[in-house]
């Protein structure tokens, strides 16, 4: 109703509280695993942890979703999930599997814009996600550095949520939020126990599988940019150096992360920045 005011609390709820907590508890049993030595089973699940915690906020958002799923936004909470295990597909067809798990997923969601398409449009638009799905996930395996990697795409998911949220929804930049604030606890919880390093590049590209379709769905259900999302998710193109041969101070390495991942997305800001004013 107008007139109604939502409390700063409310908002930051599911947002932000549900998903770290969820985060830091779900860290803390893949720390304890591992050092009970059940290596497989934090093999398996580390990609979906990041999933698990982010559906805390989505459904803290998206407060009206249905299960068995009736409309693509109550697809989006569950097709996330395929990209983020694909990435336990063998090395060798990573690539392809992961570009084929994303798009396939994301077809689901899209359902009503898919049964739409020309057959020009649908081979065009599969051959996009498959080489922008394609390249994040083989850029993502590039990377060594646990500490300056988690807190780029932090900041790049960061920035997309306000992006998204100037440009066309409010409640896909709070999931974004929500995704960001997840990433964000796992990395702080790493700085407290150690986690093994590939269980905290594994979550990360959890989280990268997670937001590259909340992305897809901002472009072909919110008519963001294209262009902005692409620019946003520039910098995971960037590989960080080795951690053993950063001899950088810790602060001075996460001023250097912040500062090259926040300028593309600034320029995307620029891209999708109204004429007039939003008031």
């Amino acid at each position: 109703m107008y007139g109604e005011s939502v409390s700063p609390l409310m908002m930051l709820l599911p947002m932000v509280i549900y998903p770290l907590a969820s985060a830091l508890i779900l860290g803390f049993i893949i720390f304890k695993l591992e050092q009970a030595g059940k290596t497989q089973a934090v093999y398996l699940l580390a990609p979906a942890l990041i999933w698990f915690a982010w559906l805390t906020a989505f459904q803290g958002i998206h407060t009206r979703w249905s299960f068995p799923p009736a409309q693509a936004m109550d697809w989006l909470a569950l097709m996330p999930l395929v990209p983020a295990l694909a990435i336990r597909v063998p090395h060798h067809i990573r690539m392809a599997g992961f570009g084929v798990a994303l798009v396939l997923s994301f077809a689901v969601v899209a359902q009503p814009i898919v049964g739409r398409m020309s057959i020009i449009d649908l081979i065009s638009h599969t051959i996009g996600g498959l080489l922008v799905g394609g390249i994040a996930i083989m850029a993502s395996d590039r990377q060594s550095n646990s500490f300056r990697f988690p807190v780029s795409l932090i900041t790049m998911m960061a920035l997309s949520a306000v992006v998204i949220g100037i440009s066309s929804s409010l409640s896909l930049a709070q999931m974004v939020g929500g995704l960001c604030a997840s990433l964000g606890g796992i990395w702080l919880l790493a700085r407290v126990i150690t986690f093994q390093e590939r269980t905290l590049f594994a979550i990360t590209q959890g989280a990268v599988a997670v937001w590259l379709m909340v992305l897809a769905y901002a472009h072909y259900y919110a008519d963001v940019s294209i262009w902005a999302l692409l620019l946003l998710a520039l910098p995971i193109l960037i590989k960080w150096p080795r951690q053993s041969s950063d001899t950088q101070p810790w602060w001075k390495a996460l001023s250097t992360t912040l500062m090259l991942s926040l300028l593309p997305g600034l320029l995307a800001l620029w891209l999708v920045w109204p004429a007039q004013s939003l008031f």
